[in-house]
């Protein structure tokens, strides 16, 4: 059987578990300048944004790296979205990182990975959790969608999901780095 390759891009879901090493971080690179005795000197909010510019950083440069990727393609992204009313299905044609990130920017915390190929983002907010995977249109997808008008439809979605012809895992890992960390 053949073993499960994840490669987390972005994840800020459990940043709780941050806290003692950029408190130790901080301390290491600063007490000198602000007179700490021990790392429980090191201010609560200064941790907190610590944390936060690190997590901009680091989306910023995925954003950064995948707005080549994005560029003339097509892609489909599909899932679910928890709701105060349950869970829905949802899915929308994009073509760019923008488009993708702003479909999820009501999650509070999310996660972007991949997964032997398949590209997923998990995520929460103040309704529940959203569960969504991203692939590429093939040029045959293309055309069935275009035929389609690129209806906002679920029969639509799941028939280029299921569909090798219309779409394909879009394996982003290996496109920004390559075999060499794969």
């Amino acid at each position: 059987m053949k073993a499960m390759k994840e490669y987390i891009f972005y994840d800020d879901t459990d940043i709780l578990s941050r806290m003692d090493y950029t408190r130790e971080s901080l301390y290491e690179m600063y007490y000198d300048d602000y007179d700490w005795y021990s790392k429980d000197d090191v201010p609560e909010d200064m941790i907190w944004r610590e944390i936060y510019n690190e997590n901009e950083d680091e989306l910023h440069y995925l954003h950064h790296s995948l707005e080549r990727l994005f560029k003339g393609n097509y892609f489909l992204i599909k899932g679910t979205c928890g709701r105060w009313t349950g869970k829905q299905d949802c899915g929308k044609f994009i073509t760019s990182v923008k488009e993708l990130f702003d479909g999820i920017r009501h999650l509070d915390n999310f996660k972007i990975y991949e997964q032997n190929g398949h590209f997923y983002i998990e995520g929460s907010h103040h309704d529940g959790s959203d569960y969504y995977e991203l692939k590429q249109l093939t040029k045959k997808g293309i055309e069935y969608a275009n035929k389609n008008y690129f209806a906002h439809d679920r029969k639509l979605h799941s028939t280029i999901f299921k569909n090798n012809f219309y779409s394909t895992l879009p394996r982003f890992y290996n496109k920004l780095y390559g075999e060499l960390y794969g």
